[in-house]
């Protein structure tokens, strides 16, 4: 059957048309393929289109041996798809997905020897068997079955990714992919922004829109959105410093963080606030030509206050957001109710927890939320006492393998204290968009020292 295959793969046509297909693959034409798909999706509200072209990629990249990290942009671009109220619109969906997809994954993974040694990895395992002792005490039986199945998830997507991200290309080379699609992300989520505010005609009053916390895409609210921006934003100045001739992605990082300042997050703002000049002292170290990125950024701040001077305040633009901010203020007195219910649930059940995300059901018998708004909350309220030591070592492992002297690791570790910080006020960890995105991120990172930090 080998040998057979083999033959397949070397005729004449076959070769042919794998190169023409990975030479497109390669190109950012095809992440953009996918990602205009996604939003169609999005825009149609369905899963079945996004779903059907990302399976053929899916199966062209396996066939065809096409490097496996092109599969990011499927990942990144099935996020951004998402937007059915029910959760049964898009069950069906994933669990066909699920089925077709995930045999394929594991044959391809373990075609050959799979690596383990990762202890970020193992910290996972640990929160997997933290989360299924939880559901003894589950107020049902679905509720936690669905979180521990998104942890195997989250585990295996680290795991494939991990033994995978070297194959073809460099380490190096792969990061930036991993970067470039998340650029390419936040482009199509400003797209779904601005296509939302049409739908509801926001434009009438962009300050209301955006003061009223109105951006609701379906796979995130405005909270989210600000989480997933403040995890892209260091890569995608990760990238800049790695090809600091290519101006235009600093486009990008523009586009990050007006979206993240729009988002109003008072948590996002806390983890910038607090982050910013060890940032800043990094970020500045790793530009080469200082001159012509301080041209450039004059450049930047002149036409910055252009706009604001002629648009943004003469619209009341920058009023309204000041006195959006001043009437939100620092009070958690929203926040604190649910603290409240999350310590009451981990002192009902300290060792084990309620259960695995089981939160919008103990907060819906008081109030109304998804998640505790405290990641430390959310551990010790789901997974009790053996689920915060579990936390406790994954989180460990992330920052020590982040302080090894790596450019990535350095912008890694910026990412990681800030959705820290930030999850102080919003649950950023096992929030599905933030595990997703660091099982996409951390495995790229270096283990020790010795790791060769290579521009490509």
């Amino acid at each position: 059957m080998t040998k057979i295959w083999t033959k397949i793969l070397e005729n004449k046509v076959i070769v042919n048309i794998k190169l023409k297909f990975q030479t497109y693959m390669d190109s950012d034409l095809y992440i953009l393929t996918i990602m205009t798909v996604a939003v169609l999706n999005w825009k149609i509200q369905t899963m079945w289109l996004f779903f059907s072209l990302g399976l053929i990629f899916l199966l062209l990249i396996l066939f065809f041996d096409i490097n496996r990290m092109r599969l990011i942009p499927l990942a990144l671009s099935a996020i951004i798809s998402l937007r059915l109220e029910q959760k049964s619109g898009f069950l069906l969906p994933a669990v066909i997905a699920a089925a077709i997809i995930f045999p394929l994954l594991i044959y391809d993974l373990y075609r050959k020897k799979v690596r383990y040694d990762n202890k970020i990895l193992i910290g996972m395992f640990f929160l997997l068997i933290a989360m299924i002792f939880s559901s003894i005490n589950a107020p049902n039986f679905i509720t936690p079955l669905l979180g521990i199945l998104m942890m195997i998830f989250y585990t295996f997507l680290f795991l494939y990714i991990y033994n995978k991200k070297e194959e073809q290309e460099s380490l190096e080379a792969n990061r930036q992919y991993l970067a470039r699609s998340f650029n390419y992300m936040v482009l199509f989520i400003l797209l779904e922004v601005l296509l939302y505010m049409l739908e509801i005609k926001a434009f009438s009053d962009i300050a209301k829109f955006f003061s009223g916390k109105q951006v609701q895409l379906g796979w995130a609210m405005t909270n989210y959105v600000a989480m997933v921006l403040l995890v892209i934003l260091p890569l995608s100045l990760y990238l800049y410093t790695k090809h600091q001739k290519k101006f235009y992605l600093l486009s990008f990082v523009l586009i990050e963080l007006l979206l993240l300042f729009l988002m109003l997050s008072r948590g996002a703002y806390l983890a910038i606030l607090v982050m910013i000049i060890p940032f800043v002292v990094k970020f500045s170290s790793d530009i080469k030509d200082k001159v012509l990125f301080t041209k450039i950024s004059l450049f930047a701040i002149i036409v910055l206050l252009v706009i604001t001077l002629t648009v943004l305040i003469p619209k009341g633009i920058i009023k309204n957001y000041f006195a959006a901010l001043d009437q939100r203020g620092i009070s958690l007195s929203g926040r604190q109710t649910l603290y409240q219910i999350g310590i009451s649930v981990f002192q009902r059940y300290p060792l084990f927890g309620g259960g695995i995300y089981t939160s919008e059901y103990y907060i819906s018998l008081v109030a109304v939320s998804v998640y505790y708004h405290n990641y430390l909350i959310q551990t010790l309220a789901t997974i009790g006492l053996v689920g915060l030591v579990a936390f406790l070592y994954y989180l460990y492992q992330i920052l020590r393998q982040a302080i090894y002297k790596c450019s990535y690791n350095t912008y890694v570790l910026f990412i990681v204290l800030s959705i820290m910080i930030h999850g102080l006020f919003d649950t950023t960890f096992y929030n599905p968009l933030i595990m997703v995105l660091l099982s996409l991120i951390l495995p790229f990172m270096s283990k020790n020292n010795k790791a060769a930090d290579t521009a490509v």
